[in-house]
């Protein structure tokens, strides 16, 4: 029984824990009675099992729900005795964000993942009339492992899972202040959200990834159910609908998730190839894939092997992904990877106990499974839709191969390295898939099942191609296009838009409800032409024209890239004046404010004026932590972040060590730069006094006096001093601080009448950031391209429950 220590709120964490366990055996409960009635041959039998079964489904539904509030109620309340509470919140944090904190942690987001396979299986309870018992003891059996992973259970020497109700005190007990029985009010916040989550995408984008996650496990458990029933076929007309449900969500996730990159990451886009990127991605890749197969299945009775392969991958493969990113064995290849909780070998084995016997009841029935031995018609739609799906599987396998290259480092004792550009390696493999996705998704439409007229084939593809070729020139004239990559790409985009609404406009004459696959084929071509133009012509207009060394956190490019801008001083980039005219000063903001003004060339009047406010903190664990903010036009976008800022926490001695100086060899009268003025040598002598130093004795003291003058006119004086001691030297430094330099005097070497004098160039002590500005021409062709795009999956989706109410009516 737990000790009650002063000030805990123990019961919110003891109903979780009942919760925890109930969810963990109802769900062995509903697995063995789906199974039974599945397998059972009498009917009473059968439904009082299924009866058993759904009772127990729906407690464990009801133990999930009573997790979530459990954890909700522990976060809103900052009750920092618990330990995930204490780990992923602090008061300082705005309600919205609160939800954020749920799923920041591992345990938050497996349970967001239990909740959504509770809500799709209890639909499926109330939807499906046949074969529900064999579809939900696969999901019970998925509800079994995810709730293992909250347990928190020692098992001999291994943990099973992690609890998110653990207390904190149980967690750091060899800490000293957990002995006292008041230790709760030495604990007066928590550790807080990540800043790099404080975002509302953060808010919306998880829970909609992980339902297109949990998504997958339909068709996953509709495949599995018909193997196990040996009933191959009749599940393939209503997983159908499940399926493109899943394209749809699983796409608006990975949508929303370059949405949150491209606002609060600092790399300049939305896409970065990044290994947990790719793990969303690679499943929908899949499930696109499946959705095809599945479709030629439902008008030809071919490809059905092919959909098993593309539905079990689809749902291995989050699982992989799942693995790849909780298990900590991406590293440091990735921000977005969770740290290690100990719970790699229960991934494994999850992963294990679901694609084992999916594999082996494939290769077990592969006989059985009904196929049309002959060979497709080469000109039919069919042919080409599955070769487009082992496309779909060829870009995946890319992608996958270089995502696991930790995973084949820890395998095989390699040591390969992860790409050093990820974004070239990718692009190489990937545009030429992309144009033949774009390709076969635009010239399929006008092919039909079985067999096609090729004469009117012809002709209509024949028109397209030439809209399609003079469309792309135009584009590549105005945009300057020259790469044979890039125009490929190009043209391929313009044959999929025009092709696409030739079919909707003159083949389907605006019929919208059979529109579903000419609408997504045509935002995908939208979203491949806005990828293409607002990453080849994506401008950076920030220039260091200055040459200021930014130090060594900035590679060459990003020297070149970014600005430093002083308070209230106007700087040129492009057609912006962009002036920085102060910060919020108030944590946990930090936003920077940027004003940007075009100016009239007749007038000389300011034509329009916008402020940004790039978000930017330095975090004592994580250095700089910033957030973009943008300028949305119709044809562009002004991205704009913070890349540097005065770390005013860090104390002189700090600084004066980290000061790195550019030495001098200069002769009386000589002048030489900095990056912000010029220097004169006007005089040395030898001085008895100072406020640098106390000049007693044998000491010698001799002082160099320098004329700093900037470009504006204004003009500095410092007085280095070189100090010999007891025979030793000793230099002290003049400092500038409006100007950010530091003079010493190094050396002086009287034969040469020479002095080596050093020059250390920091940014100035009074207020400046840095930025990069960047503009991205068109950007918006892509997020309106995914919407189209997802629009095409729901207008299908639909179409499918339109037809199953019509023939259950007249049935």
């Amino acid at each position: 029984m737990e000790i009650k220590f002063e000030g805990e709120h123990l019961f919110a964490g003891q109903i979780g824990h009942l919760a925890v366990y109930s969810a963990f055996s109802f769900s062995i409960v509903a697995a063995i009675a789906f199974f039974i009635s599945s397998f059972s041959k009498e009917e009473e039998k059968q439904k009082s099992w299924l009866q058993i079964a759904q009772l127990s489904f729906f407690i464990q539904v009801a133990a999930v729900l009573s997790i979530v509030v459990s954890l909700f109620i522990i976060i809103q309340n900052h009750w920092f005795e618990y330990y995930y509470a204490w780990s992923h919140s602090n008061k300082a944090l705005p309600p919205k964000y609160l939800l954020a904190c749920f799923w920041e942690g591992q345990e938050g987001s497996f349970l967001l993942w239990m909740f959504w396979n509770s809500v799709l299986g209890c639909i499926i309870i109330f939807t499906l009339k046949k074969g529900k018992a064999g579809v939900l003891s696969v999901f019970s059996v998925v509800q079994i492992l995810l709730s293992s992973m909250l347990l928190g259970l020692y098992f001999f020497e291994y943990k099973i899972g992690s609890n998110p109700f653990s207390l904190l005190r149980n967690e750091m007990q060899n800490a000293p202040i957990f002995k006292r029985a008041d230790y709760l009010s030495f604990i007066q916040d928590g550790n807080g959200l990540n800043p790099l989550l404080q975002n509302y995408w953060m808010v919306i984008h998880p829970p909609i990834l992980f339902l297109g996650f949990a998504s997958t496990l339909v068709p996953f458990s509709f495949a599995m159910s018909g193997l196990m029933n040996r009933d191959f076929s009749s599940w393939a007309k209503p997983v159908l609908a499940w399926s493109l449900f899943s394209c749809a969500v699983l796409g608006t996730g990975i949508m929303m998730g370059g949405a949150w990159a491209y606002e609060s990451l600092t790399f300049g886009g939305y896409w970065a190839w990044d290994p947990v990127e790719n793990a969303s991605l690679v499943p929908w890749l899949i499930m696109i894939g499946g959705v095809h197969t599945n479709l030629v299945f439902n008008k030809t009775g071919r490809s059905l092997r092919t959909t098993y392969i593309f539905y079990f991958l689809s749902f291995i493969l989050v699982l992989y992904s799942t693995f790849l990113t909780r298990s900590g064995i991406l590293g440091n290849t990735s921000v977005h990877a969770f740290t290690d909780l100990g719970m790699s070998g229960q991934l494994l084995i999850y992963m294990a106990a679901l694609s084992i016997p999916a594999v082996i009841l494939l290769v077990v029935f592969w006989k059985r499974i009904p196929s049309i031995e002959k060979d497709e018609q080469v000109f039919s739609r069919e042919f080409w839709i599955f070769i487009g799906s082992l496309v779909f599987l060829i870009s995946a396998l890319q992608i996958t191969f270089t995502t696991s290259i930790p995973v084949w480092n820890k395998l095989f004792g390699t040591n390969w390295a992860p790409p050093v550009e990820p974004v070239d390696h990718y692009n190489k493999f990937q545009i030429p898939i992309a144009i033949i996705i774009l390709l076969l998704a635009a010239t399929s439409l006008y092919l039909k099942f079985k067999k096609s007229d090729m004469k009117q084939f012809a002709k209509r593809i024949g028109t397209i191609a030439i809209i399609a070729l003079a469309a792309s020139m135009v584009i590549a004239i105005i945009a300057q296009l020259n790469e044979v990559s890039t125009l490929a790409l190009l043209y391929a985009a313009c044959f999929g838009v025009a092709a696409n609404l030739f079919y909707l406009a003159i083949v389907l004459k605006g019929k919208m409800r059979l529109s579903g696959a000419a609408v997504a084929h045509f935002g995908f071509a939208l979203m491949m032409l806005g990828i293409l133009i607002s990453s080849a012509k994506r401008e950076v207009i920030s220039f260091n024209s200055a040459g200021i060394n930014f130090g060594s956190n900035f590679n060459e490019e990003q020297q070149r890239a970014n600005m430093l801008l002083y308070k209230d001083a106007p700087v040129r980039m492009k057609e912006f004046t962009v002036t920085y005219t102060g910060d919020s000063a108030a944590p946990p903001n930090y936003y920077y404010k940027v004003n940007y003004e075009i100016f009239d060339s007749a007038s000389g009047k300011v034509k329009e004026k916008f402020t940004l406010y790039p978000n930017a903190q330095i975090n004592p664990k994580m250095g700089l932590i910033a957030n973009p903010d943008t300028r949305h036009y119709a044809t562009k976008d002004v991205y704009t972040h913070v890349t540097s800022v005065p770390d005013k926490t860090k104390d002189k001695e700090k600084q004066a060590e980290e000061k790195k100086f550019t030495d001098h060899t200069i002769a009386l009268h000589d002048t030489f730069f900095t990056t912000n003025s010029y220097v004169v040598f006007e005089n040395m002598q030898q001085v008895t006094k100072s406020d640098k130093v106390e000049i007693k004795g044998d000491d010698l003291a001799v002082e160099a006096q320098l004329m700093v003058k900037k470009m504006d006119g204004k003009s500095y004086e410092a007085k280095p001093i070189y100090f010999i001691h007891e025979l030793q030297g000793f230099y002290y430094d003049d400092v500038i601080d409006e100007l950010g330099l530091t003079f010493r005097l190094t050396k002086i070497m009287p034969e040469e009448k020479k002095v080596i004098l050093s020059v250390a160039e920091e940014k100035p002590k009074d207020d400046w950031i840095v930025l990069t500005a960047i503009v991205f021409p068109f950007i918006n062709l892509l997020w309106l391209g995914t919407l189209i795009t997802i629009t095409g999956f729901i207008i299908s989706m639909v179409r499918i429950w339109q037809k199953k109410r019509l023939s259950s009516t007249v049935s």
